[in-house]
């Protein structure tokens, strides 16, 4: 499956300068996004992909600390952000109040992701977190990455014999 590149973010409701969300377009460089504060219940980050507009086909989605993840889908062309992913547990209650498993992934295959949404094409998603057990520390996402649907190869039939 061909990865879809993170190329900007276009908006962030709430960042830790020493974690911006601008760390989400690298993922192999280990930083991580978090909200500014500790106590905030929710965050989220719109980003764009590069490439152009194309279906997605599975999500990677590195945790920090939240409790639920929500990816929606837009268009640079503007229009409403449809789901899909419908909100996921990152982290159970007690997890998330004992400060245990932060930093778990979780792969969303093209079962978790809404049908209808995934086939159409979009050059933007909104990452929405929550955390509504913990208030104690910020938290955040250590990746995301996106999939486009693995390409069918073309190729011509072999040793295919043709009536004349």
């Amino acid at each position: 499956m061909p990865e879809i590149p993170l190329t900007r973010v276009v908006s962030v409701t709430s960042s830790d300068p020493r974690h911006p969300a601008e760390n989400l377009l690298r993922p192999d460089d280990g930083g991580r996004w978090r909200g500014a504060a500790a106590g905030e219940k929710q965050l989220s980050v719109v980003l764009e992909l590069g490439g152009g507009p194309r279906p997605i086909h599975s999500l990677h989605i590195g945790n920090d600390g939240a409790a639920f993840v929500e990816v929606l889908a837009g268009t640079a062309a503007g229009g409403d952000f449809q789901v899909l992913l419908p909100t996921a547990a990152l982290m159970s209650p007690a997890e998330s109040r004992a400060g245990a498993e932060l930093r778990r992934v979780r792969i969303f295959g093209p079962e978790n992701l809404v049908k209808n949404s995934a086939k159409l094409s979009w050059d933007r998603i909104r990452v929405v977190l929550s955390q509504p057990y913990c208030q104690s520390r910020p938290w955040g996402l250590s990746f995301v990455r996106v999939f486009a649907a693995p390409e069918e190869e073309k190729r011509s039939p072999e040793g295919q014999v043709s009536d004349l």
